[in-house]
């Protein structure tokens, strides 16, 4: 077993700082050409804290960040005029993608994969969407979808 020092996120194996027995032949072929990884010795187990010290850091302030915005999307409705027919039916359903894309003209910067719809809008009227900001953090959005006049 080697004992390595992650160097950057490795999804359901280890964070960036984290110290870890791995199997020889996981260190050799993959975490180390890749640089994903360097072996552990104690230079580098001083490094691996200022890592750790690092992203704890870094993940305070992005945990702020997540509840300043969802306090601001809570009470946020988004507006959207859209071409629609009679009935209320729009003639082009109302995607993850222009979602963000309005978003982002409000300085609301969300991808399109954070935006959770079973299917794009078609309907006029007012809408709840969610939002994931991250694994455990969703906020619900209110989407106003007006007829525009012609």
């Amino acid at each position: 077993m080697a004992r390595v020092i992650f160097l950057q996120n490795i999804r359901n194996v280890a964070q960036i700082g984290d110290v870890k027995e791995v199997a020889d032949g996981y260190a050799r072929n993959f975490l180390l050409p890749r640089k994903l990884a360097v072996l552990a010795t104690d230079n580098t187990l001083k490094i691996a804290e200022r890592l750790k010290d690092k992203r704890v850091l870094e993940a305070q302030k992005e945990e702020s960040m997540i509840a300043g915005l969802i306090e601001k999307l809570a009470d946020y409705t988004l507006s959207i005029e859209r071409a629609a027919s009679e009935e209320g039916t729009l003639y082009d359903g109302l995607g993850a993608t222009e979602i963000s894309g309005q978003l982002k003209k409000q300085n609301f910067f969300i991808e399109p994969e954070q935006i959770i719809l079973e299917a794009a809008l078609k309907k006029i009227g007012s809408h709840e969407i969610q939002i994931e900001l991250s694994k455990d953090k969703k906020v619900t959005l209110k989407v106003e979808i007006k007829k525009l006049e012609e």
